[in-house]
Order: structure tokens, then sequence, then C-alpha cells
């Protein structure tokens, strides 16, 4: 790659062999922090960074010369917000991902990224390993959060009361809810177990009971019913 105008950022060049892997965007207004970034992908045998934007507006442009997998954005950019960035992109480009990147921990962030189709959303304090897997899961087109935001969204639905009949996790109980929230994060039923301090057959147990009362028959079908919930 090179570096081209544009707040440093860097394009595959059209002479160089391209590595393989999920061609991501870097969309954020500090140097430094894109450079990190870069490196941080650019170690993972399945990842290569294309390109680099430093606003909204640049991102976009570098969207539809490279035509990226995936965009990793920034949710406080200079002009263009990145919540606006990502509703123009989703809506030029269906298929492309979109993970932002975020210091802020308020879920009306949260929920406005979600609204503008975000696939994913990490915090700006979780450590890197986190963040290349939520770039994997958002590329496989699963839905990827740091483990605080998704509570944050798990909070939001309860605080929001769902009356009996009212909506397909309504039939959950308690401890299934919360088994079905550990899966849409792409925990296995062992971590589930730690995490829940039961044992793995009791998890396989639950789940049984998840798919039966949504009506599905993969981990995958009852991931997608609780994301569209939301």
């Amino acid at each position: 790659m090179k570096d081209v105008e544009g707040g440093g950022a860097r394009e595959a060049g059209a002479g160089g062999k391209e590595k393989a892997g999920v061609r991501i965007l870097l969309a954020d207004d500090h140097a430094i922090l894109r450079e990190g970034l870069a490196s941080l992908m650019e170690k993972q045998q399945d990842m290569a960074v294309v390109g680099e934007a430093a606003c909204g507006e640049e991102c976009l442009e570098k969207a539809d010369l490279l035509r990226p997998d995936l965009v990793v954005m920034d949710i406080k950019l200079p002009g263009m917000s990145g919540i606006e960035a990502c509703r123009l992109l989703k809506a030029r480009f269906p298929e492309l991902k979109v993970v932002m990147l975020s210091m802020y921990e308020d879920f009306e962030y949260v929920h406005r990224a979600l609204q503008a189709g975000a696939d994913g959303y990490i915090l700006k304090r979780a450590a890197g390993s986190e963040l290349v897997n939520a770039v994997r899961r958002a590329a496989r087109g699963e839905k990827a959060f740091s483990p605080q935001v998704l509570e944050m969204i798990v909070a939001s639905l309860r605080e929001e009361g769902r009356a009996p009949g009212a909506g397909p996790l309504d039939s959950l109980t308690s401890r299934e809810y919360d088994v079905l929230a550990l899966m849409s994060e792409g925990m296995s039923n062992k971590d589930i177990a730690a995490k829940l301090f039961i044992s793995p057959k009791t998890v396989e147990k639950i789940i049984s009971g998840i798919y039966r009362k949504l009506g599905v028959s993969s981990r995958t079908a009852a991931v997608k019913v609780f994301l569209s919930a939301q």
C-alpha cells in the first residue's frame, strides 16, 4: 500500500499484489489511531487494509473507489458523523459491513448506530483481539457488540416491558433469555456455561428449549430472532 492525500490515508497500489482476506477501510480522524488499527489488522492472515479515511465524506469516496468488504468507522468524525456516513454507505452498498468504533457507552449512540444499519458496535477501550473478532464476525454476516454494549441492548429490551404474546422472545424464561443473549455474542456452549456457572449439558438443554419456543432449529436462526427483536 502507499500513502495518498487525505489525512495520510492508505490505498492499495494498482500495481502491487493485494493481500487476500477481508478488505477493510478504516475511518477515523486521528492518524495515530488509524495507524494502530491498520497495524493490528495487517497482522491478521485473513484481513487486508485497503484504505483509510479521516472524515465521513472521504470514507464515502474511498468506499466507492476501493469497494471494501467492511468499514471500521469512528462514530465521531469531523463534518459528517460516523452514523450518517454508515447510513449512506448502507444505502449505496447494501452488502458492505460496517463496524462502529466508539468511546461512547451511551445507549442512545448504540441505538442510532443500529438504526443506521451498523453491523457492530465496539468500544474504543476494548482489547485489540475483541475488535479483530468483531471484524471476523461482521464479515460472516453476524452482529458484533462489545459485552458492555450487548448488556445495554438487553437491558433496554427488558425496560421496554414485553406483554405476553407481544413478541417472539416473551415465552423465554429469564435464564433462556440470558443464554440466548450470550449466544448472540458468539459465545460457545462451554463459554456460556462458565459465564453462568452451570454445566455445558444444562446449557444444551436450555438451548433446546429456546429452539422449541422460538420455532427454530439452529443457533444462527435463534440469534437472528434475538437481534431482530432489538
